[in-house]
């Protein structure tokens, strides 16, 4: 793990936001008020992180995680899509800790990874989401790769909900 960079921070929004219009799209046939306000804010991540550079405004790049946030919160935690909500805000968390940290980091890999990890696991401590699912982080592989691990895990402990596997 190294220094994240504005490539890194696209990619891993753009992994996030497909996982979550995944979800919506799924959520569309029960609560089609919910899945639309989850594809904007999914379809904002992506946006967002996309056009987002190395010392950017984080305030922007937060203010959209934060309603992402906003929107998981309304999903109800009995959900039969809860593991992927759970997956996907603990993935978003690993977002806005490496978006918060980066001028932190340093490029030495077990710095940057605890400085991540203490920050992730301090954020959104009040969502009904907290604490729901854990992403595994390996070292020297980015977080969007554990993330996607996670969530092909619950994709096949859960296939009969036409959840996609992520290739990220």
């Amino acid at each position: 793990m190294c220094k994240i960079s504005a490539s890194q921070i696209a990619v891993d929004g753009q992994a996030i936001g497909t996982a979550l219009l995944d979800v919506a799209g799924l959520l569309k046939a029960t609560d089609p008020s919910l899945a639309t306000q989850l594809t904007a804010v999914a379809n904002a991540l992506i946006q967002v992180t996309s056009t987002w550079t190395s010392g950017s405004n984080v305030a922007i790049l937060q203010d959209v995680e934060n309603a992402v946030i906003a929107v998981l919160n309304l999903i109800p935690v009995t959900s039969p899509f809860a593991p992927f909500v759970a997956i996907a805000f603990a993935a978003l968390n690993l977002l806005i800790a490496n978006t918060q940290t980066q001028s932190q980091q340093t490029g030495d890999a077990v710095h940057d990874a605890h400085l991540l990890l203490t920050k992730a696991a301090n954020l959104n401590t009040d969502s009904p989401w907290f604490g729901k699912a854990k992403i595994g982080h390996h070292w020297m592989r980015a977080p969007r790769k554990d993330f996607e691990a996670a969530w092909n895990s619950a994709v096949d402990a859960n296939p009969s909900l036409g959840v996609k596997k992520l290739t990220v």
